[in-house]
């Protein structure tokens, strides 16, 4: 029986009948299970399909609510606009003006929103209809010639007053209610029985109802079923028709595929490994891409710090010639009286001492000076706790004599102090900058009255420090731009690297937040650590 000429077909037909047979009682049991189980599925499909058309209503009814309370607040804020314009422009405007205006502007507003509320059509014959809380109708697209009547004795055709019970289930489900009632249908005008959902807009004080026909929901979900069961008849002939023309298919298939298996994974194994070797190379080239993307970003930020810092020494030898002009002028008139002295012949041995002590007092300041600027720029290399308000009055003593020059009121507001982790240096460094920047535009724009105000304040886990001043503001097309390297707005040199830097400086190394805003009287840098 079992021979080398037969075995080959043996091998093959084994493996084709034992499938056979198999598939033969899955089919069996897989359409014996569909159909026994169809009467269950039908169920729960009804149970879905009515949860569903809930759904329906409720969402409907939401998106009326959503629609309402949109165009309310954009309305309001239209209005508060509006009356704020007019006292920005120096009108007169009473509160009974802004009352009247504000009543006819959002009764207008009602109107329109009823009327597009008539409009509305979902499902089949479902549509939107709205009471106020002492039952008067104020929207409904098939009863518009009852508009305001009341309707609290008004019954369906059980004389159930559903009315009463749309309002009492809407006043008393804060997320809204389902309602079962019966009421004429629009095309048939006899009663049906109908489902609907009711919720309440409190600040209107209107009882939004959305409802959908029984009948209608279920001619859809005898459809559903029926598609439901031929779907399932389809599918049953589908897997039948799979399976014998598989069955057909497998004596050829297995042969062919027995053959070409081997074949197919030396092909693939060979694939695969000219991938790995192609992949290789990319991650290698990708490595040297990177590296060298990391070398030029580094040299870029060095390139920046180093202008940065070059701005920093201009600067501060500009602060320096502030600081020195006094105790220059104060030696100079020294040397003048000594002069003097020397030529009327009073320029005795006590004189001279008297001014020489004079001179050293003054150059001692100037070197003190000096010391200040040094240490105030050298790079921090570790983290310290340090004060918010000693920072503030660091950075103000250096700018000190820089803006007294120019009348600038510089003036430091501490709500309450507190102490931070960081780089003390650097975050002075930041408020030096932002003083100075403030300087540069007071003079530019040539504001009257300039001011500086420097506040300090902490809330909850925050700590804040702002820097005001009076010269108008930064133009609104612009303020996105202010922090970005090389961005300036000042008309003499500017490196455009300063806000940068102290952007790096507060969210980079202390993890802080640095931002700008405008204010009524100018612009306000925040910083928030």
């Amino acid at each position: 029986m079992f021979t080398e000429k037969n075995l080959p077909r043996l091998i093959i037909a084994t493996p084709i009948i034992f499938v056979l047979l198999f598939a033969l009682f899955i089919i069996y049991f897989f359409v014996n299970t569909q159909y026994s189980n169809f009467q269950e599925e039908s169920l729960e499909l009804e149970k879905e399909y009515f949860l569903r058309q809930k759904n329906i209503l409720k969402n409907e009814n939401r998106r009326i609510i959503e629609y309402i309370n949109f165009h309310r607040e954009v309305e309001k804020r239209r209005i508060h606009n509006k009356f704020r314009e007019l006292l920005k422009n120096g009108f007169n405007v009473t509160e009974d003006v802004v009352k009247n205006y504000e009543k006819e502007s959002i009764q207008n507003l009602k109107l329109q929103i009823i009327k597009w509320i008539e409009q509305i059509r979902y499902e089949q014959n479902g549509y939107v209809w709205v009471h106020d809380t002492s039952h008067h109708l104020i929207a409904h697209p098939f009863r518009r010639q009852s508009i305001g009547v009341d309707d609290t004795n008004n019954t369906d055709s059980t004389g159930t007053k559903i009315f009463q019970q749309f309002v009492d289930i809407a006043t008393t489900h804060q997320e809204g209610g389902f309602v079962e009632y019966y009421w004429a249908k629009p095309e048939f005008g006899a009663p049906r029985k109908k489902i609907g959902f009711l919720y309440l807009d409190e600040e209107w004080g209107w009882v939004v109802g959305t409802g959908l026909y029984a009948d209608d929901i279920e001619s859809s979900l005898q459809k559903k079923k029926l598609a439901l069961e031929k779907k399932i008849d389809k599918y049953v002939r589908i897997i039948l028709l799979t399976a014998l023309s598989l069955m057909i298919l497998l004596g050829v298939v297995s042969f062919i595929i027995s053959q070409s298996i081997v074949g197919v994974f030396t092909s693939y194994s060979q694939k695969v490994s000219k991938k790995e070797q192609a992949l290789k190379e990319f991650n290698k080239m990708l490595s040297t891409r990177v590296k060298e993307a990391l070398r030029e970003a580094k040299q870029k930020d060095q390139a920046l710090l180093h202008q940065s810092r070059l701005a920093q020494m201009g600067e501060m030898i500009s602060m320096i010639a502030h600081q020195w002009r006094q105790p220059l002028s104060a030696i100079s008139g020294i040397f003048m009286e000594m002069e003097t002295a020397a030529k009327f012949d009073k320029a005795d041995k006590n004189f001279i001492q008297k001014e020489a002590r004079k001179g050293d007092k003054i150059i001692s300041y100037m070197s003190k000076t000096i010391d200040d600027f040094r240490d105030f720029f050298k790079p921090a290399k570790t983290k310290e706790q340090f004060s918010l308000k000693r920072a503030c009055e660091e950075a103000m003593s250096l700018a000190d004599a820089s803006v007294k020059s120019r009348d600038i009121i510089l003036k430091l507001y501490v709500k309450k102090d507190t102490e931070v982790i960081g780089y003390a240096s650097e975050f002075a460094q930041v408020i030096l900058n932002l003083i100075l920047n403030a300087k540069d535009v007071l003079i530019e724009r040539n504001i009257k009255n300039p001011t500086i105000h420097i506040k300090v304040d902490v809330e909850n886990v925050k700590a804040f420090v702002s820097v005001s001043d009076n010269a108008r503001g930064v133009d609104e097309s612009i303020i996105d731009k202010v922090f970005e390297p090389y961005f300036s707005t000042k008309k003499t040199a500017g490196t455009g690297l300063g806000l940068y830097m102290s952007k790096m400086i507060i969210e980079e190394k202390m993890g802080g937040k640095l931002f700008v805003e405008n204010s009524e009287k100018g612009a306000t840098f925040c910083i928030k650590v």
